[in-house]
């Protein structure tokens, strides 16, 4: 039983990464694990400026957390999913808690919302994302990865 279970969290944490094993065909799954600078519009603002966020995805081979960060806010991921199945490509989706820094507009307020990105050949994400209920935003988001370390070193 130990066996199984240090064979299980060697492959959930470090494993899956490796090509040959993506290559056999064990795992489809991306690895999205790393630092992602772009930008994000929203109807907020009638989508005329672009608003500088970075994105830090931590990952393993069962789980994903996402934490995005702009000047006013950070959101962290409350559940995740990769879809792999989609002919278009892969795509994150994940719903997300947002809560506004010090130096937000008085107007912002924590909330909610989901997030939908597809990923593309060129090391890119993009999509769309919406903030639910009381502040009805929507809007897109545009990233790519710039390290594969989530955190600065």
């Amino acid at each position: 039983m130990a066996f199984y279970g240090v064979l299980y969290t060697l492959f959930d944490r470090y494993l899956w990464r490796n090509r040959l094993v993506h290559r056999v065909g064990l795992v489809r799954i991306p690895n999205l694990t790393g630092r992602w600078h772009g930008y994000l519009i929203t109807s907020f603002d009638g989508h005329v400026k672009r608003h500088d966020l970075m994105i830090n995805i931590f990952q393993s081979w069962t789980q994903i957390v996402v934490y995005l960060t702009t000047p006013t806010s950070i959101s962290r991921s409350c559940a995740a999913v990769i879809q792999v199945d989609d002919p278009e490509g892969a795509s994150l989706v994940y719903q997300y808690q947002n809560q506004p820094l010090a130096n937000a507009k008085k107007s912002m307020h924590m909330h909610y919302g989901t997030a939908m990105l597809r990923m593309s050949n060129g090391g890119c994400m993009a999509g769309d994302y919406y903030a639910g209920r009381d502040r009805r935003t929507f809007g897109r988001i545009c990233c790519k990865r710039v390290s594969t370390r989530a955190w600065p070193t």
